[in-house]
């Protein structure tokens, strides 16, 4: 069974239209998305967790039409991360991870895994802390913990590594990826690298303008013809382009 399935589905904001009696259905395991900005890679992932419904068509999240979720329900099939997520607290970091991991959905509980968490999202030196003193890379580490903790699914992040130093990048993408494989948890996951796509995803979900998406391994996808057509600039031009994008994402997360 597709994890997710989109159906004839059809969206816009307003007047201006998104997707168009897009169907494709996801394979379990961690699938990454790109694409140039402003081809609705975020869109595609709030539609994919059921935080927003199609105009028309169906969006299925684990076999059940989202429009007919209750939160709850939407909750235990799918957890979002968002890009740059911000909330305040009065409890510690700690004491928030034991909660969420408490009162998820997980089958067996046991400290081993809350730990083997905590420690790969480098949160121990975190743990007597609030919220709203983290960093914003310190945020999106223990968000992407919550996520695992919680036991859903489906996890779907909006760029969430996006203020990692590289080495947490790959220490977080590389145990989510491992995590996938032995769980049967499937990630989907919007990035503008390249190599951590080609590094940490079991298929790529590639957009661009003026056509539906395409899927297929890094392999297919990550070509020199397939990248320069969904980006519309030639093939050595993009890691200059990555690089400023990531450069304005950093100055943002310093904000």
């Amino acid at each position: 069974m597709n994890p997710v399935l989109f159906e004839n589905v059809s969206f816009a904001y307003d007047t201006d239209p998104v997707f168009s009696e897009l169907s494709i259905g996801l394979p379990p395991g961690v699938i990454s998305l790109m694409g140039p900005n402003g081809v609705g890679k975020s869109t595609f992932l709030l539609l994919a967790s059921g935080r927003l419904l199609p105009g028309k068509g169906k969006v299925l999240l684990e076999g059940k039409d989202t429009a007919t979720l209750d939160e709850r329900e939407k909750n235990r099939l799918c957890s979002l991360v968002y890009q740059n997520m911000e909330f305040e607290n009065e409890e510690p970091l700690g004491e928030l991870l034991d909660f969420v991991f408490s009162q998820g959905f997980l089958d067996q509980k046991n400290d081993t895994f809350l730990r083997s968490v905590t420690a790969n999202f480098e949160l121990d030196g975190l743990l007597t802390r609030k919220t709203q003193a983290l960093s914003k890379g310190e945020m999106q580490r223990a968000v992407m913990a919550f996520s695992l903790l919680y036991g859903s699914r489906v996890v779907v992040m909006d760029e969430p590594v996006f203020a990692l130093e590289d080495q947490q990048k790959r220490r977080a993408l590389g145990f989510l990826t491992e995590y996938a494989r032995t769980s049967g948890v499937s990630f989907l996951y919007s990035a503008h690298e390249m190599d951590l796509t080609r590094d940490y995803s079991d298929q790529v979900l590639l957009f661009a303008k003026e056509r539906p998406p395409i899927m297929g391994t890094e392999k297919e996808i990550l070509t020199r013809e397939v990248l320069e057509e969904a980006y519309q600039v030639p093939y050595i031009l993009l890691h200059q382009k990555e690089r400023l994008f990531r450069s304005t994402l950093l100055q943002q997360a310093e904000k």
